[in-house]
């Protein structure tokens, strides 16, 4: 991942700003969340992450590692994260059923040892899928965590679950995927997780919306209004222009472009705030004021803060730039979002 913090001038606007993308397939639509007023922000956030061996077919392109890495990304720096995978071993192994994949620490100072982490241990080598061992784990590591992210695409299968959720019983925020998780015991036990402890699920039927939900989930923990969400299907060379309504008291946006493969490419420019018809700022100042641009790129994702607003529209294009992964179009989905 590589961070860029610059007020654009008007040869990077040209050069336009460029990531990889290709389409999910089959994903559902997330629910709406509930409002962020009367929330209180957690500061401290446990990811549980099932690594069982199921996810070499369910997500072979870590979608779950991504999200998280968006994640890191879009939290506060001073925000702590911990991680856990489980699996589960119907049979004695020198594999345990849960470990630790990092400990609870600041995501500013630590984002890139994260990262790596994630990438050493979420592996799809732990067998079955214990939830049991999941949640004790996750309670070992970080019994201080106000919020926890649950990750599976499958069911419980490792014994009787003994509500382990409910031993830390903070917000839980459940993510489960693929037809591992659709038949109605599985759903109803992933339900009754989200509801027992205040938190919400969010059923997809595969990976590919991962890093998008992710995103969502974010901003519900940290008690971000929830972001207006772009779903794009586009060919080669074809683009789209989107546009927001930005309030009086919204100084600062987060657009976050999430995506499935690599070798699909796209880019977002042309920013600009426009009132009453009028250009008032743009990415590149020409009469007008310049709107100050962060980014953050990855191989599957895009996010930029765009600060320096005042009231009225927000208007950019996303454009398919190159289509490497065999299919005909690809699907870009974009998040804007308030940011603190």
């Amino acid at each position: 991942m590589k961070r860029v913090g610059h007020s654009l001038s008007a040869a990077v606007t040209a050069a336009v700003i460029i990531a990889a993308i290709a389409a999910p397939t089959g994903a559902a639509t997330p629910p709406a969340l509930a409002s962020a007023s009367a929330c209180t922000p957690a500061t401290n956030i446990e990811a549980i992450v099932d690594d069982s061996g199921s996810m070499a077919s369910t997500d072979p392109s870590t979608l779950r590692v991504k999200g998280l890495k968006l994640l890191i990304n879009t939290l506060s720096p001073a925000t702590t994260l911990g991680a856990i995978e489980f699996g589960g071993n119907f049979s004695e192994s020198s594999t345990p059923a849960a470990d630790t994949v990092f400990p609870p620490e600041a995501v500013g100072a630590n984002g890139a040892a994260m990262a790596a982490a994630l990438e050493a241990k979420i592996l799809a080598d732990n067998g079955g899928t214990d939830y049991n061992a999941a949640f004790a784990q996750s309670d070992a590591d970080n019994p201080g965590a106000q919020a926890r992210i649950f990750l599976t695409d499958g069911g419980h299968d490792i014994g009787t679950y003994n509500n382990g959720h409910l031993t830390h019983k903070v917000p839980t925020y459940v993510i489960g995927f693929s037809p591992g998780v659709a038949a109605a015991e599985d759903q109803q036990r992933l339900q009754t997780i989200a509801s027992d402890t205040g938190g919400q699920f969010f059923p997809l039927t595969d990976s590919s919306q991962l890093q998008s939900v992710m995103n969502t989930v974010g901003a519900a923990i940290t008690c971000q209004t929830p972001p207006q969400s772009f779903t794009d299907l586009l060919k080669q060379g074809a683009g789209k222009t989107h546009s927001v309504s930005v309030g009086a008291s919204t100084k600062s946006l987060q657009i976050a472009l999430t995506w499935s493969s690599p070798l699909d490419k796209f880019a977002i420019s042309q920013l600009k705030l426009v009132n009453h018809g009028k250009t008032i700022a743009k990415a590149a100042r020409r009469r007008v004021r310049k709107l100050k641009i962060t980014t953050v790129t990855s191989p599957t994702f895009t996010v930029l803060k765009v600060s320096g607003l005042s009231k009225g529209k927000l208007t950019f294009k996303v454009q398919a730039t190159a289509v490497g992964s065999g299919q005909p179009q690809v699907t870009l989905t974009t998040q804007v979002g308030r940011t603190k």
